[in-house]
């Protein structure tokens, strides 16, 4: 079974997960058995898939809710019309939990504290705006999983435009075209289309 997600654990979470105490599981992530990644302020945070494939290792019984959670989508816009229409667009989608903020700053401070596996991201937002912020994403394998979709009411410069082509997993230029938007975030999250209800 291959799980890609953006999700990550504490060393506490795994130690619940496994059954253990939380110093077996430092142990572990000291001895190398378990891989891990280390955050800015020092806390060790451990992939999902890094986490299943060490449990598979070790013939350890995964828990269900380990692989079966909801998909999350933070939306990052500080309009609160299109912040509004965004989530109307979102909502229909199954098993989705949606997540929003204003700025960059709060963005990245969200994404710190739970990574979402979308991020629907204004280009022209306060703070830190929206490339700086994929930038930031991209630059750290712990976040580089996250998909992002770059939204911009504003033709983009070209090194802009460039840069989000190699770098977003989609672009769309306001006004937006609600349903190709739900239809990206769809296949971007690999949801089932059949259970998307129109709004």
């Amino acid at each position: 079974m291959t799980i890609i997600s953006s999700r990550t654990f504490t060393t506490f979470e795994v130690a619940k997960a496994c059954g253990v105490f939380h110093t077996t599981v430092i142990n572990w992530v000291n001895k190398g058995k378990l891989k891990a990644h280390c955050t800015p302020g020092g806390h060790r945070r451990i992939l999902l898939h890094d986490l299943v494939d060490f449990m598979n290792r070790f013939a350890m019984p995964i828990p269900s809710d380990l692989t079966q959670h909801a998909k999350k989508i933070l939306i990052v816009e500080d309009n609160p019309a299109v912040q509004r229409m965004l989530k109307r667009t979102l909502e229909p989608l199954p098993g989705v939990e949606l997540q929003t903020c204003v700025g960059g700053l709060e963005a990245l401070m969200a994404i710190g504290k739970d990574a979402p596996d979308l991020l629907i991201l204004d280009i022209r937002i306060p703070q830190v705006n929206g490339l700086e912020v994929c930038k930031v994403l991209k630059s750290s394998e712990l976040t580089r999983p996250i998909k992002i979709v770059a939204i911009s009411g504003e033709p983009l410069p070209a090194e802009a435009a460039s840069f989000l082509k190699s770098h977003a997993d989609g672009f769309f230029q306001k006004p937006l075209p609600t349903a190709e938007l739900r239809a990206k975030a769809r296949e971007l999250l690999e949801l089932e289309e059949t259970a998307v209800q129109s709004r």
